[in-house]
Parts: C-alpha cells; structure tokens; sequence
C-alpha cells in the first residue's frame, strides 16, 4: 500500500508496505508470520508553481529543458528526379583556338649596377606572362585582352676597378633585374569561324497576387536565377621579340676616352604571339564506312 503526500513546494513522497501472513496446515496449527516492511521514497522537486493540485503528471523534461538555437533549418524535404538525359552525337572536348595575335609593348626602365660599370658585355632576355584574361564587350564578336607579366633580363658588364697608364682593370658582374609590362588589346572574331563561348547569368523575382486582384501578397515572391558554369577562355605564349637601346646614366670619367656608368636606362620594345583558346565541344565528323566492292556474277 502507498502514501502519497502533496504539498506546496511540489514535493512527492511514496511509501510502500508490504505484508506477507501465512498459516501451515500442521496438526499443531503452527502460527508463522514474516512481515516485509520496505519504504522507498522517491523526492521530485519542481521550481515551477502550479495552480491545479490535481495535476502531478510532469514531464522530466520540462524542469531541465534546455535553450533552443538561436538560428537553424528545420523540416527540410528534398525532393529530386528526374528520368531525362541528353543526348549529343559523338563530340570531343578539345581546347579550340579563338584568335592569333601579337602584341607590341613599349617599356622604360632603370637598373641599378652594383659597381659602375665600364662597359655592358651581354643582355638576355626571356618573358614570364603572369596574367592573361580575356573580357567580352558589347559586341558578340569582339573582346579585350588584358595581360601583364615581367620581363627578365640578364645583364653582364665590366666594372673598373683598377686603372694604370694603358690598362683599365676590373671584374666582369652580371644582374638580373624583372622589368614589369602590361597591356590590353582587342581582339575580333569571324563571323563564320569559332567564336568566345561565354554564357551570362540570370535573376529575376516577381510576386503572387491577392484573391481580388488589386496588389500583391507581401509574404509570398517567386524568385528564380540561373548559373552556366562556362570554360574560362586562356592564353599561350607562342613568340617573343625584343629590340632595345640600353644608355649608361651618371657618367663619371676614368680614362682619356674612358667613362663608367652607375645605372643603365632601359628602352624596350617587346612583341608579343599570343594564342586565346577555350575548351569548347566539338563534333566528330562521320565517316561512312566504304562500301564493299560488287563482283557480277558470271
């Protein structure tokens, strides 16, 4: 048997008795008792105050719940399929040439020598192209170019160290300076031959009207945009040619006839072969297999 106590505080309290009498059925009527008292009690307290005593079904969650997020996605459903494929004749995915063209830069520079120099033995130079975009306009036929990059070159020269009655001595240096370029140039493309497969993006947005007709529903839009994923159009370096007038600055005498420079003022004239290409699909041309050769019969 159970008590149940109720008090203000929301505080519960079970007891349980139990008692076991049982008798033998001997001649002698042997009277045997065992009595099992056990009590459990079992403490819930809850800070929450409640108006109706005959309410005590509580839920062990609603005294430790916890706080929910501040922000999240519930009930998402996804929903897919799709039966549908496309199908191509036979293609192959290859980069496609848009446009050959060179290119004519003009580029001043001045490099510092580490020791004045007597006397410029060698120049080499050599281009890096870092960067090489190509932007449509607003004709589908033409696009612009732009490209920036460095020229390296290698410069050897002899200094004067030394100088005696006949002879200018010296050791033979060399530097390596990094000319920095860029450029942009247009570029068109035949009508008729391939073009810059460039597809733009799209969003638009547009709202649901009320039963009567006469404004729209401000909790409810249709909102639509769509992304082509196009091949990014590149460039190739195919050639380069310079020519260039190389002057010695800050001429201090050494000899008769003899001068050393400290710097040397670059003017060159860079000409670029470049070629744009794209990854584009192409067609395989079908090739009908030869027919067999007829022999009459005799």
């Amino acid at each position: 048997m159970g008590k149940h106590d109720d008090s203000k505080d929301c505080k519960f309290r079970v007891e349980y008795h139990c008692d076991d009498k049982r008798e033998s059925k001997d001649k002698h009527e042997h009277k045997h008792e065992h009595r099992h008292k056990h009590e459990y009690k079992h403490e819930y307290k809850c800070d929450h105050d409640h108006k109706d005593k005959d309410k005590h079904k509580h839920d062990k969650d609603h005294c430790h719940s916890k706080p929910g997020h501040s922000c999240g996605v519930d009930n998402v459903r996804v929903f897919g399929s799709s039966t549908e494929a496309t199908t191509f004749p036979k293609t192959i995915k290859v980069p496609v040439t848009l446009a050959e063209l060179s290119v004519v830069v003009c580029v001043e520079a001045d490099i510092q020598l580490e020791k004045p120099a007597l006397e410029i033995i060698r120049a080499w130079k050599s281009v890096i192209l870092e960067q090489c975009e190509l932007v449509p306009t607003f004709n589908p036929y033409a696009a612009k170019l732009f490209g920036s990059g460095f020229i390296r070159k290698n410069l050897e020269y002899a200094t004067a160290d030394h100088v005696s009655g006949s002879a200018v001595c010296g050791d033979i240096r060399h530097i390596s300076a990094l000319i920095p370029f860029d450029f942009c140039a247009g570029i068109t493309f035949p009508t008729s031959g391939p073009s810059l497969q460039l597809i733009p993006d799209f969003t638009s947005s547009g709202e649901l009207g009320n039963k009567t007709g006469t404004a729209g529903q401000l909790n409810m839009g249709l909102f639509g945009n769509r992304q082509f994923y196009n091949e990014k159009p590149y460039c190739e370096l195919v050639f380069s040619e310079f020519t260039e007038l190389d002057i010695g600055q800050d001429l201090r005498k050494v000899k008769c006839n003899e001068h050393a420079f400290s710097h040397v003022r670059e003017k060159i004239v860079l000409n670029l072969g470049l070629k744009v290409l794209q990854d584009q699909q192409v067609p395989l041309p079908v090739i009908n297999p030869p027919k067999p050769p007829h022999y009459p019969c005799k």
